[in-house]
């Protein structure tokens, strides 16, 4: 997968307006934090904070896969880092991340009914009702987040696919990984096939051992996945199949867009020429489609059918 960071729950805090403050000149949005749901998300760092008193806690660097944009629209996103010195610009910092949706939950749980505690203390009854009404909101959030991202996998381990480059004669691993070579060869011709992890160590140790003469034996069995002509009309990578069907097209925009049925010549396929290198990768077809799969966006308010309103104790 694109993005192979190691996959966790945690509690997402909601920041909206919670009320005005007096500024220098007029009024002020006071945001806050108004409740906590449970999400996955990509676990980028964790750090320990030491305290005057001694005490320590840890601190996770985090990106959820959902982030408000606009209005009420909740779009899906992924990790960004600044092009200078590489410091994460869409992350979050939680205390706790889980290896579980029920060990989130009762940790999300426990967290709102503080917030709640806390922000009802001076009326109780008006400002509880307006805490469930808002949570009962974000929990259809939650849901539809948890439905939407099914295809980000709970890991541990961050595992980076290598990828074995084959040109004029030469084969060497590379220093990237598919995706980081996909975003630099936009001017070069190349065709992706996708081998078992037993065939890539196997290529690896013949690298090593300076022994490529039997490359063809080991690749014999080799589905080509991508390919790239930079002398055709439409700038984009075709996502195919083993028969040179043209799946997709990634364009530019690394924007995954469907296409009309159209076929590579297989002679085109087998007959590779020295501008063309070939490259080898344990990505399978289903790894590179979900990674530029485009996802919904998300409208709580958009979602239809009767609502289970919950609180912070149980279900109503």
């Amino acid at each position: 997968m694109k993005y192979n960071y190691p996959v966790k729950y945690a509690a997402m805090p909601i920041v909206e307006q919670v009320g005005w403050n007096h500024g220098l000149n007029e009024l002020e949005r006071n945001c806050d934090v108004s409740c906590y749901i449970v999400s996955k998300c990509y676990l980028l760092s964790e750090r320990t904070n030491y305290k005057e008193d001694g005490k320590k806690e840890p601190e996770y660097e985090v990106v959820f896969p959902y982030q408000k944009k606009r209005y009420d629209i909740w779009e899906r996103i992924t990790p960004s880092f600044h092009i200078f010195n590489h410091a994460c610009t869409n992350s979050n910092f939680v205390e706790k991340v889980f290896d579980s949706y029920e060990e989130a939950l009762e940790f999300a749980t426990h967290k709102n009914k503080k917030l709640c505690d806390k922000t009802c203390f001076y009326l109780p009854s008006k400002k509880r009702k307006e805490f469930d009404d808002r949570l009962s909101r974000y929990k259809m959030l939650e849901q539809q987040i948890l439905d939407n991202t099914s295809d980000i996998e709970q890991s541990n381990v961050k595992e980076l696919n290598g990828l074995i480059i084959s040109n004029n004669g030469q084969t060497k691993v590379s220093s990237n990984n598919l995706y980081e070579y996909l975003k630099l060869a936009s001017v070069l011709n190349f065709i992706v096939y996708s081998i078992s992890p037993e065939q890539y160590d196997e290529l690896e140790t013949l690298i090593s051992n300076q022994d490529i003469s039997d490359i063809s034996k080991v690749m014999e069995n080799a589905s080509p996945i991508l390919y790239h002509d930079r002398k055709a009309k439409e700038k984009s990578i075709k996502v195919i199949d083993q028969d040179g069907n043209i799946l997709y097209c990634i364009n530019e925009w690394e924007t995954l867009k469907s296409n009309d049925g159209q076929k590579i010549p297989s002679v085109e396929l087998n007959n590779i020429d020295d501008e063309t290198s070939r490259l080898f990768t344990t990505e399978t077809l289903e790894d590179i489609v979900l990674s530029f799969n485009e996802h919904k966006c998300i409208n709580p308010y958009e979602i239809q059918g009767p609502v289970l309103k919950k609180t912070l104790f149980g279900k109503k």
